[in-house]
């Protein structure tokens, strides 16, 4: 008969993992206290820089933050005596006291999270009325799209032509984004 391991219990899983050890070279307990304290950046530096800085990393009792433009880093500078007190009193608790501040211009982008690298502006696409002319679409789909747009019983005969219309201009402004 096959022994199993003793069961820990829990708390001592959670204290293992979470401050013993490692995840990709980095402590998991700091990963957790680096979180937290990023999460409060909005009060630390306010709702004007918050929107254009994103705090990346902290090492060696140094914060690296990335900034949208140089000018904003010009700017942050002026304030970094009263970023780093604002910081401290939420790190501090942590066990973590922050005596630098880094700013960088260049890896802004870099410091967006992975789950949002992909993530691209939401900026109109223009499209010309001769662009939607040029582009024929297949009889099969435009009967289709006409026959189902005539089934819609509160719509009068002008009202489902120019809906019919737009759908199929619609359409064709998808196929040409792609």
């Amino acid at each position: 008969m096959k022994k199993n391991n003793p069961t820990t219990h829990i708390g001592e899983l959670l204290n293992k993992t979470a401050f013993g050890e490692s995840i990709k070279g980095q402590k998991f307990g700091q990963i957790i206290k680096q979180s937290t304290i990023f999460s409060f950046w909005n009060n630390i530096v306010g709702a004007k820089f918050a929107k254009y800085t994103k705090p990346y990393a902290i090492k060696f009792q140094k914060l690296y933050v990335s900034a949208k433009s140089p000018v904003l880093v010009q700017e942050l500078s002026l304030y970094k005596a009263k970023i780093i007190k604002n910081i401290n009193s939420y790190s501090m608790p942590l066990g973590i006291e922050i005596k630098d501040i880094i700013f960088s211009y260049k890896n802004y982008a870099a410091s967006i999270p992975e789950t949002l690298s992909d993530y691209k502006e939401d900026k109109p696409v223009e499209i010309t009325q001769n662009q939607l002319n040029e582009l024929e679409l297949d009889e099969n789909i435009k009967e289709k799209l006409k026959t189902n747009i005539d089934k819609i019983k509160f719509l009068n005969d002008e009202q489902k032509d120019n809906f019919s219309k737009k759908i199929i201009d619609t359409y064709k402004a998808k196929l040409i984004q792609e």
